[in-house]
This record gives C-alpha cells, sequence and structure tokens, in this order.
C-alpha cells in the first residue's frame, strides 16, 4: 500500500473446520496438509518470518482502510469460492478484490455467480492455458500467465487486449524484465520485489 502499487496477492486456502486462511503451500514444512488441518492445529506454527498464519478475513480487514484504487488480488487455492465471495461481502470490498485461480472450477464457480466478479484464469505453461478467444466466449475479466508463457506466445497479449481482457504476467524480478512485458502491451506484472522496481 506504501508503495502505491496496484495491489497485493494473497493465497486463500480453508481448514478442515471452515477457517479461511492465507498459505501458499497445501502443506505445512512439516509435511501436515493445511485442509486437514483444524484452525486450531495452526495456532503455534509460525510462518519464516515469525508470523502466525493469518486468516483471509484479518487481511480484509486491511483493506477496509486500503488506498482508493488499491486492490486484493486473491487466489483461489483450495476453499470454497461462494465462502470467500460471502466474507468480501460482509465487509463490503467488492470493489477492492480481484480473483485469479489455476483450478478451472474455481473460475467457472466465481463467473456463474453472475455478481460482475473480475476473474482472471491462471495457467504456466501452453497446455494448461485457454486461448484469449476462449476466455472471452467463458465470461473472464483477464488472463494472468507466467512470463515463460507470454513469451512463447506473445500474440496473445494483443488479441487479449483486443477482446477487452486485462493482460496480467507473473513472476517478473528484474526492472529490465518489467519494462519488456510492458512493452509488450501487458496491463500488469506480478513480482516479488515490487520496491526494487518502484525505485
Amino acid at each position: 500500500m506504501a508503495l502505491r502499487v496496484y495491489g497485493s496477492e494473497c493465497d486463500v486456502r480453508q481448514t478442515a473446520d471452515g477457517v479461511l486462511v492465507l498459505f501458499h503451500n497445501a502443506r505445512l514444512d512439516d509435511g501436515r496438509v493445511v485442509s486437514q488441518l483444524n484452525f486450531a492445529d495452526l495456532a503455534d506454527y509460525r510462518l519464516p518470518n515469525g508470523e502466525k498464519v493469518p486468516t483471509f478475513d484479518e487481511a480484509l480487514a486491511v483493506m477496509e482502510d486500503a488506498p482508493s484504487g488499491f486492490k486484493l488480488i486473491i487466489e483461489v487455492k483450495e476453499a470454497d469460492v461462494k465462502k470467500i465471495v460471502e466474507a468480501v461481502e460482509r465487509r463490503g470490498l467488492q470493489k477492492k478484490v480481484e480473483y485469479i485461480a489455476f483450478g478451472r472450477n474455481h473460475c467457472l464457480d466465481l463467473i456463474a455467480m453472475n455478481k460482475g466478479l473480475k476473474v482472471s484464469y491462471l495457467a504456466s505453461n501452453k497446455k494448461s492455458a485457454w486461448t484469449p478467444k476462449e476466455l472471452k466466449e467463458k465470461g473472464f475479466y483477464g488472463l494472468d500467465y507466467s512470463a515463460g508463457l507470454l513469451k512463447e506466445c506473445p500474440e496473445w497479449i494483443a488479441e487479449a487486449r483486443k477482446l477487452g481482457l486485462d493482460v496480467n504476467v507473473w513472476t517478473v524480478n528484474s526492472p529490465a524484465d518489467v519494462d519488456e512485458f510492458f512493452n509488450m502491451g501487458v496491463d500488469k506484472v506480478t513480482t516479488d520485489i515490487p520496491a526494487l522496481y518502484k525505485k
């Protein structure tokens, strides 16, 4: 938020007792599966930076005071999409969030809600990707493809833009590569080091 970038991404999973949490991997570093644990089982677990596993609701609470225009990009990993959307709605944050997922069913379920949600599809390679035309036909807001995939299929950027789709590329960690992708016509770039690029 302090850097005034477009937004920040979070990965959402659901515990066995239905609590939405922010956690990237399916398993903790001790091998336990997040979706098979109750939230109480995570109480003593600490992330590498010493923080506890945050809940999705805690992230939404932060978003209530987010600067105008700042977005929370919600990546649905393994969770009930209806529960996620309801949590967003409870706090009135519908205009401050966007949704992404590798799971096609997650994406299509979000689109099927007919709530005008901004849903982009994640893909890392051509085999798992949908073309811009297919995405448009299915009602997607945009595509969110890996740097390697968009370098392999650069024509998809212009095609997507022509269709009115939002184009994001991930994960790009050098200013030179960020510049290259913006010159290719992408709308947004996902990076692990936004502060470096902002300099």
